[in-house]
C-alpha cells in the first residue's frame, strides 16, 4: 500500500511503539488512563498491558456500578488511545488528555443510563455524581 509509519509513538517520539508503551507507558496514556482511575476513586498505578489485563480479569468480576464502569471506561480508554495514534499519523490533528478524558467520559455516561442504580450505596452515589 505504499504506508510508511515511524516506529517511535506518535505522541512522545522517545520512545518506539508497542502494545505496552502505546497503552500504559506513553504519557498521554498513562495520564488518561490515571485520571479514568482517580474519577473511580481508585489509586492509579503503574502496570504493564499483561499485568492490566490480568487484574482486570481477576478483579473487574460481577455487575456492580463500579464494575460495569470500569469495563467499559477500559474499552472507550483503548479505543480512543488508538483513535488518537491515528489521527495524529493520518490526519494530523491532536487532542489533549482533557478532551480524551471528555470522550471516555461521554461513552460511559451512555452505557448505564436507564438502568436502576442503587443510590443508597455511597460508592455508587460518588460514582454517579463524576
Amino acid at each position: 500500500m505504499g504506508i510508511c509509519t515511524d516506529l517511535h509513538c506518535v505522541n512522545y517520539s522517545t520512545n518506539l511503539e508497542s502494545r505496552d508503551h502505546l497503552s500504559m507507558q506513553c504519557p498521554l496514556a498513562a495520564a488518561l488512563w490515571n485520571t479514568i482511575l482517580k474519577l473511580n476513586g481508585m489509586n492509579s498505578s503503574s502496570m504493564t498491558w499483561v499485568e492490566t489485563v490480568s487484574k482486570a480479569s481477576s478483579t473487574w468480576k460481577g455487575r456492580s456500578l463500579l464494575t460495569t464502569i470500569l469495563k467499559i471506561s477500559w474499552t472507550a480508554f483503548l479505543y480512543f488511545i488508538w483513535q488518537e495514534r491515528n489521527q495524529r499519523i493520518f490526519l494530523g490533528r491532536h487532542r489533549t488528555v482533557e478532551c480524551l478524558l471528555k470522550e471516555v467520559k461521554d461513552v460511559v455516561g451512555i452505557r448505564p443510563r436507564g438502568t436502576n442504580i442503587n443510590r443508597l450505596d455511597s460508592t455508587n452515589l460518588k460514582l454517579c455524581d463524576v
